[in-house]
């Protein structure tokens, strides 16, 4: 149409409607040429997954935000309002009255940089609903699905979080494929046999595959601290991330705590973030997973 000669014997006073359409479609087409295609990585547990690591113990190169990671982050009522670039400041501690982000960072930090070196090419979108204190038994419990009303409150946020998350991804005409979840739980649950954590632990898994719609949903699962009165539950998250294809474990060896042997600080949190990575992509490379 645009090269037919009825076009180009059109009388000079309706060229300027033709000239405005030109410049609405080439008006347009930036916004498919910066559309990106997003990696989803999915961030849940309580608050060693929310971080309490300092971020002032950062270095100015990990304090850097990334032009290749964004992330929405959601543990109500406070939020990332939308999309960010990552940076340290998506978590919230218990009494903190300021907006995000705050001065404190979760392991998102160190997976991203370790996932990027690996994998310098890709894009990262991170999806964190993470909140302190908050335990699988009751809060994070997936109940019935289809069932709000049996679901734990953690879950539903959740949920919620990731739709949230993804549409917008979508009204921005980016394109995304959820590559995988990252759980750091358990501190809540110590006192669980270490079979009830796990069986609670998989049903959580199972249903969140169901509901987001990958039946195959790569998982790492992260220790908590050994403080001496976890084992149970440390065993749970073992047997949990040793189970076999698609399942990956985070150890806690070697990490120490700012506090008296519960909450990482900073340089464990930064490393924590980097065997994230490590277990996500020995999954990926294990499934041939492109």
């Amino acid at each position: 149409m645009l090269h037919s000669h009825q076009d180009e014997d059109l009388p000079m006073k309706r060229k300027p409607a033709y000239v405005v359409c030109l410049l609405t479609f080439f008006a347009v087409v930036p916004s498919f040429v910066t559309a990106a295609h997003y990696d989803v990585y999915l961030l849940a547990g309580q608050s060693n997954m929310d971080g309490r690591g300092d971020a002032s113990k950062l270095t100015d190169q990990q304090r850097q935000p990334s032009d290749q990671t964004i992330i929405f982050y959601r543990n109500l009522p406070k939020s990332s309002d939308g999309w960010q670039p990552l940076a340290p400041g998506f978590s919230i501690a218990p009494g903190y009255k300021g907006e995000v982000p705050s001065s404190t960072f979760g392991p998102e930090l160190g997976f991203a940089k370790e996932m990027l070196r690996a994998e310098p090419e890709r894009k990262l979108a991170l999806i964190k609903g993470s909140k302190g204190g908050s335990s699988l038994r009751r809060d994070w419990n997936p109940g019935v699905q289809g069932d709000p009303k049996t679901q734990g409150q953690r879950y539903r946020d959740f949920i919620e979080t990731i739709g949230m998350a993804t549409k917008q991804l979508s009204e921005r005409g980016d394109q995304y494929a959820i590559r995988g979840l990252l759980w750091h739980q358990g501190e809540s649950d110590s006192k669980l046999q270490s079979g009830v954590y796990e069986t609670l632990l998989l049903q959580f898994v199972d249903r969140l595959r169901q509901d987001i719609g990958v039946a195959d949903l790569p998982v790492v699962v992260g220790e908590v601290f050994d403080n001496g009165k976890r084992d149970e539950v440390r065993a749970a998250i073992r047997a949990v991330g040793t189970r076999g294809a698609g399942f990956g474990l985070v150890t806690s060896e070697g990490t120490s705590t700012w506090d008296e042997g519960t909450h990482f600080d900073a340089a464990s949190q930064w490393l924590l973030g980097q065997r994230y990575a490590a277990a996500m992509l020995k999954i990926r490379t294990s499934d041939s997973n492109p």
